[in-house]
C-alpha cells in the first residue's frame, strides 16, 4: 500500500484525500484543523519525523507552495511530489534543490476532450484558437463567503488569472507556448476583491497561430470552451457538458472530473507518465502568467 501525505485540507485536499483513498493509497494529511477522520499532523515536519510517506501532494494556498516544498526537501523527503496549479505564486520563487519527481496538477489534461483536441492540433494546422472559461465567483463555494477565500485574496496567490490557470495549460497543452503576447487585466465589476476578475489576452505562436484567452469571475451564465479552426474545419468543444463539433458531427465526450485525478495519480505513482504536467511545464505556465500581467501593466506586446 503506498503512503500518501496530504499538505492542505481545504476543498482540494480534501478531494485529493477522498481520491487516493479509493486507489487504496494510506493517506494522512497536514493541517490544522481537528476532529478529522483522518490521520492528521500539525506540520510537516511533524510529519515527516514520524512517518515515510512515498508521495506528497501540496495543496496549501499557492502563496505557500514553495515554503511547503522548501519545508519537505529540509526533511528529505526524496519521493514524488504533486504541487496543485499553479505553481507557485510568481517567478521570483524557486524551486528547491530536489531528488524527487515533481509535477504539477494540471488534471483537465486527462479529459477525452483536450485529448481529442490535441490529437487533432497535432495532426494539422491550427490558424486560430479562442480559449474561455466564465463563471461568477459568489456561486463557486456554497455557503461561504467568496469575498473570504483565496481567489479574493492577493495576498493567498489568488486572482482568476492564477484560480483559472488550467486555460493557460490548455493553451500550451495545445498550441505551444505563446511567443508574444498583449493583454488586458482588471478589475471590472463590484465583487469587492483586491484580485483581478477578467483577463484577455491576444496570443502569436510557432507557426503563425493566434490565440486568445478570456478569463472571467463575472460571468453569471457559466461557460467553457475551446474553439480550434484548422484550413479545414472549425472544432468548438463545450468543456461542461463534453459536447464537441466539427461542424459536421457532434459526439459527446463523458465528462468527470474525479476520473482526471485518478488518472494522474495513477500515473504519478506507476511512474510512467506521459500526460502529467512537469516542472518545466508548470514553470512555463507561470512565466506566461506573468508576461500576461507585464503586458497588461505596461501595454504593450511582450515577447518570450
Amino acid at each position: 500500500m503506498i503512503s500518501a501525505l496530504i499538505v492542505g485540507f481545504g476543498s482540494i485536499g480534501q478531494r485529493h484525500c477522498r481520491i487516493l483513498t479509493e486507489l487504496g493509497a494510506e493517506v494522512a494529511v497536514v493541517s490544522s484543523q481537528t476532529d478529522l477522520k483522518v490521520r492528521r499532523f500539525r506540520s510537516i515536519s511533524n510529519a515527516l519525523s514520524t512517518w515515510s510517506p512515498e508521495y506528497v501532494v501540496i495543496a496549501s494556498p499557492t502563496s505557500q507552495h514553495q515554503s511547503d516544498w522548501l519545508e519537505l526537501a529540509r526533511h528529505g523527503f526524496a519521493g514524488s511530489l504533486l504541487i496543485e496549479k499553479p505553481i507557485f505564486a510568481n517567478m521570483a520563487e524557486k524551486p528547491p534543490k530536489f531528488d524527487g519527481n515533481v509535477y504539477v496538477g494540471y488534471n483537465l489534461r486527462y479529459l477525452d476532450i483536450i485529448r481529442r483536441l490535441r490529437q487533432s492540433a497535432n495532426a494539422t494546422e491550427v490558424l486560430t484558437a479562442d480559449f474561455y472559461n466564465g463563471e461568477y465567483l459568489p456561486d463557486w463555494r456554497p455557503g461561504r463567503d467568496y469575498r473570504n477565500t483565496s481567489s479574493a485574496r492577493r495576498s493567498l496567490g489568488g486572482g482568476v488569472l492564477r484560480d483559472l490557470s488550467h486555460e493557460v495549460d490548455f493553451l500550451h497543452h495545445l498550441l505551444g507556448e505563446p511567443r508574444s503576447l498583449i493583454s488586458k487585466v482588471g478589475t471590472l465589476g463590484e465583487l469587492q476583491i483586491d484580485t483581478e476578475d477578467t483577463v484577455r489576452v491576444i496570443g502569436e505562436h510557432q507557426g503563425g497561430c493566434v490565440s486568445t484567452l478570456t478569463l472571467s469571475y463575472l460571468d453569471r451564465v457559466r461557460r467553457r470552451e475551446i474553439t480550434l479552426t484548422t484550413p479545414d474545419t472549425t472544432l468548438r468543444a463545450n468543456l461542461l457538458t463534453g459536447a464537441i463539433s466539427d461542424g459536421f458531427t457532434s459526439p459527446s465526450l463523458e465528462v468527470a472530473r474525479d476520473d482526471t485525478f485518478r488518472m494522474m495519480h495513477r500515473e504519478i505513482l506507476a511512474r510512467r507518465v506521459t500526460t502529467a504536467c512537469t516542472l518545466s511545464e508548470g514553470l512555463a505556465v507561470l512565466r506566461t502568467i506573468e508576461m500576461i500581467e507585464q503586458s497588461s501593466h505596461e501595454k504593450r506586446w511582450v515577447n518570450r
